[in-house]
């Protein structure tokens, strides 16, 4: 068949360029906004980073932080020991109070139930 016998049977369609340069235009302004908002919507109030460990003993373990958080807002945060095959041996939740520096340096203590290898952050969030 050719294109005679279909647009004879079938019509011609006609093409609308407005029509397509609106859906294009909305489709990328849906886009740019999806993408602000996400990028926007992800970004963290606060930071943290393990500064170091000390073992103390088979059964208790040392954890140096730092965190960075707003003066006026709590600060929750996750810290654990690991054995030497990396299972969690130690874990406590620690709250960091508003206070009147931005970034502070704690030292936490861990009780372990065996000895551990290391010590770390292992999440934090605002209260």
């Amino acid at each position: 068949m050719n294109q005679e016998i279909l647009s004879s049977r079938y019509g011609v369609k006609q093409s609308n360029p407005k029509r397509l340069r609106v859906f294009a235009a909305v489709g990328i302004t849906a886009l740019v906004l999806g993408t602000a908002y996400f990028a926007l919507g992800n970004s963290q109030q606060f930071s943290y980073e393990d500064i170091g460990y000390r073992v103390v003993s088979d059964y208790r373990v040392e954890v140096d932080i730092e965190i960075t958080k707003p003066i006026d807002q709590a600060l929750v945060c996750s810290v654990q020991a690991l054995n030497n095959q990396f299972a969690v041996v130690g874990w406590k939740e620690f709250e960091f109070e508003p206070s009147e520096f931005m970034t502070l340096r704690h030292t936490v203590a861990l009780n372990t139930t065996e000895q551990a290898v290391t010590g770390l952050v292992d999440e934090c969030r605002l209260r």
